[in-house]
């Protein structure tokens, strides 16, 4: 049976071809690390050992001169494009490569991933190794055991026969062979110990003469020794109570003792396993699981079976795993506060070793966050470019990018859970470099950034559901305000609040920041519109921070000739546009009104579907359109291409109870066209006179091809040097560059260049929710109502006219240069990009050469040159022509800016913004109509004054006085915040951004829910445990803290985090890249609730008399656990021959915690037997981890580490079951497991 059998059958095939393109391997160029430069190599898919290899393109057989190889199972992740160490290594060689062509293989089984980066010939084959990849990655680990060990046993075939045919002994006469020597010494790297002569009576004497084995014989004498003879018998005494009864002589759920049929299969999943969803499975259920399971063609029957082997191999099986699979979905009370959850926390993210002298890396926090981890760190330092650099300060540690960091927890926070991500920020940066990670994080994260609480009026921490997918800071908050002003140096906030009509309501006791943006005044006045330069109303606030103002113009005084003629109001005039656009738009929900394959009304009729038919007949019969019925008014028509000439089908109409049925055929009605022509997309259409099925659908007519204004190969540089001069309303369409369903109507308004995106879904195109049926009736509809304010589509630009057009700018760019112009700054500014604009300065900025240009932030830069290049051209403070980094800046004052910018009503609701700080306002006559004062605004920021309008004298003297008042109180603000920021060594622009997780000195009162404290190990092992547990337990259930490991730990090792958690701390931040025993109990606990990085805790832990050490605390529930460790499989330690043993502990409660059982040392590691029980209690499940670890001990009876698995003990499965071993790193082992039989078993209360 194929491997993608739970493929459907079209997606099977599509997948087959790619897997085979990747079978048959490509050329591609290979990075390598820093000691060889990129080659060409041939990568090839291996599907028997699901493998990826690369050999030289010289290699004659690739399959065996192979360079390397990575096994399937091993990927975690695949990139598209260039994200990797490689390609930043090369990124000079690498510009040459496209995007798309590049993709990396992230691989590896420890912490640290190794990287494979590529890059294909071309886009579809870098598409096919990346979507081929993907689904055999998935194909690969959801496969059966059986299939597992084969496709092991075929790699490690193949390699000896690889060793072998690059020994002197092989030739072409004389191929590679595996001997029977070469199995012995196979067995003994896999720990199977045996005597020769026991070894030698496994082989027939066919085999031993030969001395040749094939893989038949190799893997069928592997299956043999890997079932004991004395399991079976061992199984017989366990199985059904044997082992009490006494010894049994049969297995009880084989009739035959040879196979188990699905009936008795579902008695043993019944009885023994105990599994309450088995009695409802029905015998084709299991049936169909044992196909599944065997994969084997020639048992494909209606009454499969399992071999007693294949029975035993089930149980090893990763299928019967220990662990309750429903825990792998989030299934807790996700709406509880903060504060009632463990989080998954890691300390110092960035470091992919120890702490002295490891690399940095932001691959560790891809790791991490996909890992499940919710609360990272990132510490901060001061770095270049003005943004901080990550890494271990003091230390020989590698930096990091500030910027790279928070741009790569950008792309994985969400990926594993979506949940809250929280950012621990260490802030060792100066005040300046605070301002420019603040702007970083806001613009990188956007929305995803938590800036504003909740809830105004919360009492406690939001829940992890109101918190979803949102990227959340930790660090240190400025004092608020308040405290300061009660000392009286601030007196005018009184006075402020209590100005204008607009006050908000709020005393100085509240505790949020509303306070620092509380409204002053507000109202209606008039500004000029820099468009139509009018006078309009537009809607002001007044803060004690800024002077707020809204562009949405009163739609009665907005100069709309078309309404002013009816003398109609506001909302006339709203509900009169409305009326139009319903008019002008086919704005029609119906199912198949946005279908390619429906065409509307024809204005050729039944002819023009002919002409359409007969245009694209190469599509073959059933290549169809359906359009309105010009015959019978209301009805549509089915037009189809059958045997070399169109037909036509008229679908019928009829109302039953009160709703419209089509069909084409009586008494077989459809509830919607939509439903119908799919119907009979699938299914035959029959008459007396023809049967097809509908295939293509006719392409729909691209009229504005034809259009004077439709440019299909103009670029947007183009657009703007040809349209800057023309007169207002001139406009093109064209294609955009940035989607491909797309047009752009890129249009002048007052010598502006605006951008308007079209998008086409099927066959509508659409602006914000406009609808229309083609681009030529879109166009039509602006030309007589305005797209933008007032402006509407009035002077179409032919191709023609945009050649001359720009012929003239380039005509001038010319004659500038030869008359006495900079040669070298036209060179700069570049032949696409308009001379001037004015730029607004994002972030501070200090130059490093004498041709450079300095500034602060919000400095407004004028006369800027812009390039292509990250450099520009400006001047500022009296520096003329200094260069200026560009990504520092935007353009405020620019010939061409996107317009893209329309809310949810339709209208240009742009809402913008003056900082009062500084700010000099005067009032002064004004002569022009209907305004009687003019309010001028200058700050030290604006190029040029800010001047608002007045038709009412008291309203203008109210505004200036209170404009004075808010400037006056905004400078003492500004000068007591400096003060508080050079105490906290906090920015305020970084303080506003921390709202929950403040971070604060622990104080053993008035506790407020927002802040949270952090503790060394040390210091809360004193505080937790020995001076006041009761207090923190207190604490923990509404506060929020962090506990990190000591600063000697520098190998990066953890601490035991369970103490901490029982006594209620959320946060126990570990060493991610350190594969040890606090590591693996801490994946253990957060792989519960769906690996979503949140556990809810214990309800018994929110009560007052709960103590963590107290096993007779209220809510606790013993239980009795039963283990039977009766054998394993695969316990390898590097190829070592080993002696294995198991230990099993619990780890939880003080009083719980403990080794509870040690096996006997067993002398094989291939398929031990040990079949010892243990049984021991456990007094608070809910806090119990448990663990088994298996040990090797050497010829000094000293132990090492082999494998392990931890399990939360609310999370097992009782019954026989496998424990999936893993490596110290939580990472599974191929193949490695052992058996048990778990019982667990409620304690009843004395």
């Amino acid at each position: 049976m194929s491997c993608f059998s739970a493929m459907n059958a079209p997606l099977l095939g599509e997948m087959e071809q790619t897997i085979g393109m990747l079978e048959r391997g490509t050329i591609v160029t290979k990075l390598y690390g820093k000691q060889r430069r990129p080659d060409r190599r041939h990568l090839m898919l291996i599907r028997e050992t699901r493998q990826l290899l690369w050999a030289t393109v010289a290699a004659q057989t690739p399959r065996t001169d192979y360079e390397g190889a990575i096994q399937l199972r091993e990927i975690k992740e695949i990139r598209v494009g260039k994200h990797s160490k490689e390609f930043r290594l090369f990124a000079d060689d690498c510009q040459r490569f496209e995007s798309s062509k590049c993709f990396v293989i992230l691989y590896g089984s420890h912490f640290k991933l190794k990287s494979f980066s590529v890059v294909a010939l071309s886009e579809i084959e870098a598409d096919n190794w990346v979507r081929g990849l993907r689904y055999m990655v998935r194909d690969t680990l959801g496969a059966p055991y059986p299939l597992q060990i084969d496709r092991w046993l075929r790699r490690e075939y193949y390699q000896m026969e690889n060793v072998n045919s690059h020994s002197t002994k092989a030739s072409e006469a004389s191929p590679a062979q595996v001997t029977i020597k070469d199995f012995k010494l196979f067995l003994a790297g896999v720990s199977c110990k045996m005597t020769t002569s026991k070894f030698m009576e496994c082989f027939t004497e066919d085999v031993r003469r030969k001395h040749d084995l094939k893989f038949d014989d190799f893997s069928r004498l592997y299956q043999k020794l890997l079932l004991p003879t004395s399991f079976p018998s061992v199984m017989c005494n366990t199985v059904g109570g044997g082992a009490l009864a006494g010894a049994a002589t049969s297995f009880p759920y084989s009739e035959d003792q040879q196979t188990v049929r699905p009936a008795e299969l579902k008695r043993f999943l019944e009885t023994e396993q105990r599994d309450i969803s088995a009695s409802e499975l029905s015998s084709t259920a299991i049936a169909t699981f044992i196909r599944d399971f065997v994969q084997d063609v020639e048992r494909d029957v209606q009454e499969p079976y399992l071999s007693i082997s294949e029975f035993m191999d089930f149980l090893f099986s990763k299928q019967n795993d220990l662990w309750n699979s429903k825990y792998d979905s989030v299934f807790m009370d996700m709406n509880q506060p903060l504060s009632s959850y463990w989080i998954a926390s890691s300390h110092n993210t960035y470091l992919t070793g120890d702490q002295f002298s490891s690399e940095s890396s932001c691959e560790a926090y891809a790791r991490a966050l996909r890992m499940g981890c919710r609360c990272i760190e990132l510490d901060c330092w001061n770095g270049p470019d003005n943004l901080p650099y990550i890494f271990h300060g003091h230390t020989m540690t590698s930096k990091i990018k500030f910027m790279d960091v928070i741009k790569t927890i950008k792309d994985h926070a969400f990926i594993t859970s979506e949940y809250p991500v929280i950012l621990s920020i260490e802030q060792n940066c100066s005040l300046e470099q605070q301002r420019n990670m603040a702007q970083a994080l806001i613009e990188v994260f956007g929305d995803m950034l938590l800036t504003q609480p909740c809830d105004r009026n919360e009492q406690h921490l939001p829940s992890p559901y109101q918190l979803r997918r949102k990227i959340i800071l930790k660090h240190k908050k400025l004092p608020q305000f308040d405290e300061i002003g009660n000392g009286g140096s601030l007196t005018h906030r009184s006075s402020l609040g209590g100005a204008g009509g607009g006050g908000a309501g709020g005393g100085p006791g509240e505790a949020d920041g509303e306070n620092m943006r509380k409204v002053v005044k507000d109202g209606l006045l008039y500004f000029k519109d820099p468009v139509d330069k009018s006078w309009n109303l537009y809607q002001f606030v007044l803060t004690q921070q800024e002077l707020i103002y809204s562009s949405e113009i009163n739609e009665s005084r907005n100069g709309n000739s078309e309404d002013d003629d009816f003398g109609l109001s506001s909302s006339c005039s709203l509900n009169n546009n409305m009326q139009q656009k319903q008019k002008d738009t086919s704005a029609n929900d119906e199912l198949h009104f946005g279908e390619n394959w429906f065409h509307g009304k024809l204005e050729g009729g039944r002819k023009e579907a002919d002409d359409l038919l007969k245009k694209y007949n190469h599509l073959g019969d059933g290549t169809f359109l359906v359009r309105e019925s010009a015959t019978f008014v209301g009805d549509y028509s089915l037009s189809f291409w059958r045997r070399n000439r169109p037909n036509h089908c008229r679908i019928k109409l009829k109302h039953e109870n009160g709703s419209i049925k089509y069909y084409l055929v009586e008494n077989f009605v459809f509830d919607s066209l939509y439903s119908l022509i799919v119907y009979y997309r699938n299914n035959m259409l029959r008459s007396s006179e023809f049967s097809i099925i509908l295939k293509e659908p006719v392409p729909q007519p691209k009229k504005h091809e034809d259009q004077e204004w439709f440019h299909p190969n103009t670029t947007k540089e183009q657009a703007e040097q040809g349209l800057f001069k023309l007169d207002i309303g001139s406009f093109l369409v064209r294609p955009s560059v940035q989607s491909v369903n797309a047009f752009v109507i890129s249009f002048t308004i007052n010598r502006k260049i605006k951008h308007c995106r079209i998008m086409q879904e099927g066959r509508l195109y659409g602006i914000d929710t406009m609808n229309f049926e083609s681009l030529v009736s879109l166009i039509h509809y602006y030309t007589r109502n305005p797209l933008y304010r007032n402006v509407k589509l009035c002077h179409p630009v032919s191709q023609e006219l945009l050649r001359q057009a720009l012929a003239e700018v380039n005509d001038q760019g010319d004659h500038r240069s030869h008359d006495g112009g900079n040669g070298a700054a036209s060179n700069y500014m570049g032949s696409n990009l308009e001379e001037y604009v004015t730029c607004k300065a994002l972030y501070s900025y200090k130059a490093n050469k004498p041709d450079e240009l300095s500034f602060p932030k919000h400095a407004i830069i004028t006369n800027v040159q812009r390039d292509n290049s990250m450099w520009w051209i400006g001047d500022y403070g009296g520096m003329i022509k200094k260069h200026l980094p560009a990504n520092y800046v935007k353009v405020i004052d620019s010939a061409t800016e996107d317009y893209n910018s329309i809310n949810e009503d339709g209208t240009d609701g742009r809402t913008e913004s003056i900082e009062i700080f500084g700010a000099v306002a005067s009032l002064f006559e004004s002569n022009e109509p209907g305004i009687i004062f003019k309010l001028q605004i200058q700050t030290p920021t604006m190029q040029n004054p800010f001047v608002i309008g007045f038709d009412n004298q008291e309203t203008a003297y109210e505004w200036i006085k209170a404009i004075q008042d808010a400037a006056l109180f905004a400078s003492q603000l500004a000068t007591e915040r400096r003060k508080k920021e050079r105490t906290a060594r906090v920015a305020k622009e970084m303080s506003d951004l921390i709202i929950y997780f403040r971070s604060v000195p622990f104080r053993e009162h008035s506790w407020i829910f927002q802040e949270m404290s952090s503790f060394p190990e040390t210091k809360a092992e004193k505080q937790f445990f020995q001076q006041n547990t009761q207090l923190f337990l207190s604490y923990h259930r509404n506060q929020i803290s962090r506990v990190y490991p000591k600063g000697q730990r520098l190998d990066s090792s953890n601490f035991n985090p369970m103490p901490f958690w029982n006594i209620g701390s959320q946060m126990i931040a570990l060493n991610y890249q350190t594969g040890d025993r606090a590591m693996q109990l801490n994946q253990a606990k957060f792989r519960n609730n769906g690996q979503c990085g949140y556990i809810l805790k214990p309800a018994f832990m929110k009560t007052d008399s709960f103590n963590p050490n107290d096993p007779l605390s209220d809510g606790l529930s013993e239980v009795k656990v039963s283990i039977r460790l009766i054998a394993a499989r695969h316990l390898f330690r590097g190829g070592k021959s080993n002696n294995p043993q198991i230990v099993v502990e619990i780890v939880g409660a003080s009083f719980d915690t403990g080794i509870k059982y040690r096996t006997k040392v067993n002398e094989n590691g291939f398929n031990p037997v040990w079949n010892e029980m243990c049984e021991f209690t456990v007094r608070n499940p809910q806090f119990a981890i448990l663990r088994f670890e298996v040990q090797d001990e050497d010829m000094f009876a000293e132990t090492h580490f082999i494998a392990q698995a931890c399990y939360p003990l609310t999370c097992v499965r009782p019954g026989y079951r496998s424990v999936i071993l893993r490596n110290k790193f939580s990472e599974e082992l191929e193949l490695s497991s052992l058996l048990v039989n778990v019982k667990i078993a409620s304690v009843p209360s004395p």
